[in-house]
């Protein structure tokens, strides 16, 4: 007989979890695990993140629906596995309402064992982020078989990369983005478009805010609409539909491909945080989607590879201290350096940088 899975553990939440909490770290590890996120890995490593990719659909389908959580939590799973199909009661014709309303997902399966299959994860990964509403449907999950047919949906999240990170792990503040239809690591496909702007972030990149007098809005994330040339604002639209022009320096990056270099604690040396955004009072970036517990990550600029098209700001360096304070743009990055693209009145310049002399800004 195989041993009973911990569906509790395979999320990493406490047996008492609340539904925001099982919300809360499925959004975690189905990003973490999404196979288009390792699609450049081995077929060893990209089988894995598939099979844990299911397994936390399966593990989040089963904890969310109050009557096969009572079971699995006397029986374990032997006993969803000899449970019968829901009829009635709440979720009444094998539909659950997902924690938070608006989503609801259908159990296929006498009782909900049987293991998960590759579309059913996928199913519940977009009715989680949720096609055309807030954050777009799957643009295509290139990864996974058996879960094709999902391009044309409006709006992906995954953007022209194909990469889930829309909504994930920014403490709920990015709900609902209204037209984002921007992945993070769709950051990329906009900054590669023709801009002649090398300082000024194009429309689509998120942001998170900083700095602001109006202390409740600092650390919303929103999207980039358009930069007003005249007053030299960003207009950016948050989570609720709301928008508001803000200076540049009222805006930090919110990167989805930042590479982890460098750190003393080899495991997360290679890593790529689901999210990092530099804290300009700490020195360092804050980063999600590293450690299995979900706890954020504080790291030195000088152990986080950005990614090129990224813009950033120069510091603390001594040999050409003009440079100090200057926006540029990473053109690219090779053995831990990056050559970087000057912007203003030395636009033109390239530069050749180490990781810790530029953050993104």
């Amino acid at each position: 007989m195989t041993a009973s899975r911990d569906f509790y553990a395979i999320l990493g939440v406490q047996r008492d979890a609340t539904d925001a909490d099982l919300k809360k770290a499925y959004k975690k590890k189905a990003v973490q695990f999404h196979p288009d996120k390792h699609a450049s890995k081995s077929d060893a490593e990209r089988a894995s993140a598939e099979a844990k990719f299911k397994e936390v659909a399966e593990a989040f389908e089963t904890l969310t629906d109050k009557n096969k959580r009572a079971i699995y939590d006397q029986y374990g799973e032997e006993g969803l596995k000899a449970a019968p199909a829901p009829s009635s009661g709440p979720c009444g014709m094998g539909s659950c309402g997902m924690p938070g309303g608006g989503v609801h997902f259908s159990f296929s399966g006498g009782g909900g064992g049987g293991g998960m299959d590759a579309a059913r994860a996928e199913e519940i990964f977009r009715q989680f982020f949720g096609p055309g509403g807030g954050m777009g449907g799957m643009g295509g999950m290139g990864g996974m078989g058996g879960m094709g047919g999902m391009g044309g949906m409006g709006g992906s999240i995954f953007g022209g990369d194909g990469d889930p990170f829309a909504q994930m792990m920014l403490g709920g503040r990015m709900g609902g983005l209204k037209g984002a239809g921007c992945g993070l690591k769709r950051q990329r496909s906009h900054r590669a478009r023709a801009d002649a702007r090398t300082d000024v972030l194009p429309a689509g990149v998120l942001v998170r805010l900083v700095g602001l007098s109006s202390t409740s809005l600092n650390g919303s994330v929103g999207h980039v609409s358009e930069y007003d040339e005249v007053k030299q604002r960003y207009v950016v639209s948050l989570a609720d539909g709301a928008s508001i022009a803000v200076k540049p320096t009222n805006v930090r990056q919110v990167l989805s491909d930042a590479r982890v270099v460098g750190t003393s604690k080899a495991e997360l040396n290679g890593k790529v945080a689901a999210s990092a955004t530099f804290d300009e009072s700490s020195g360092r970036y804050q980063c999600e989607g590293l450690q299995p517990d979900g706890r954020v990550l504080s790291l030195k600029p000088e152990n986080l590879e950005l990614p090129a098209e990224c813009r950033v700001v120069i510091g603390g360096v001594s040999s050409r201290p003009e440079l100090n304070g200057r926006i540029g743009r990473i053109a690219t990055v090779s053995n831990e350096r990056y050559v970087v693209q000057l912007a203003g009145d030395m636009a033109g310049e390239s530069v050749s940088l180490r990781l810790g002399a530029v953050t993104a800004c």
